[in-house]
């Protein structure tokens, strides 16, 4: 430990006003008419609890010992269950889970074509039809997607889905309804092959390109 910065002999020499500086310097709020010995006795205090710190701090060594791997997250719960996020007003995360024994049964079925998110989108919270839906295909080994959400609408749901020989659909789970928030009109405006007038801003995010490549893959519609 190294020698005190301050000592109470040191301190003792200095005059009332310049304890009251150094005081306020170390952050001690001194009231009006403190005795000159107190003043002294928090100066003291507080380098004594600031060597300390600097002490402590010295101390702490690392090692790779120190540092503990978490432990890694299952790659399935093995449930059936649907769960999405909104990342913007314009794009969802959806993540899904479906039981093994279920999944393998579908598997096992002749008539199974293959799984789909069906997303429905509404114009407000208490309309009882959406008033527009679109079906992104997934694999059987996938589990997670982002979707693009039509403009102008004010909530979506979505389903996990499968479908069967014959177009026959079954459903497997659905998120709520989930509300969306406004967005701003220079994003909700663009659509691809429409002449882009936006802020410099927004061209630069790559907006412009997920929209067409989101366009390309999906074919969804971005009328309103």
């Amino acid at each position: 430990m190294g020698e005190k910065l301050l000592s109470r002999q040191h301190l003792e020499s200095f005059s009332t006003q310049d304890l009251i500086a150094l005081a306020d310097d170390y952050g001690i709020d001194i009231p009006q008419d403190l005795n000159r010995r107190f003043i002294i006795e928090e100066i003291l205090e507080s380098t004594e609890e600031l060597e300390h710190d600097r002490n402590a701090d010295k101390d702490v060594t690392f090692t790779e010992d120190s540092f503990q791997p978490g432990q890694a997250l299952p790659a399935s719960y093995n449930e059936t269950s649907i769960q999405a996020i909104l990342q913007t007003p314009a794009w969802a995360f959806v993540f899904w889970d479906i039981r093994a024994a279920e999944l393998e049964e579908l598997r096992d079925d002749p008539a199974f074509d293959h799984l789909f998110l069906h997303i429905v989108l509404f114009d407000s919270g208490s309309a009882e039809k959406p008033s527009d839906s679109l079906d992104v295909r997934v694999s059987p080994s996938e589990r997670e997607q982002y979707v693009l959400l039509s403009s102008g609408k004010h909530y979506f749901a979505i389903e996990l889905a499968c479908c069967m020989d014959g177009g026959k659909t079954r459903s497997l789970a659905h998120t709520g309804r989930i509300r969306i928030p406004d967005e701003c009109s220079a994003v909700t405006d663009m659509q691809p092959g429409k002449k882009l007038e936006a802020p410099e801003l927004v061209m630069l995010s790559g907006f412009e390109g997920l929209l067409r490549n989101h366009y390309l893959n999906h074919r969804q519609s971005f009328s309103k």
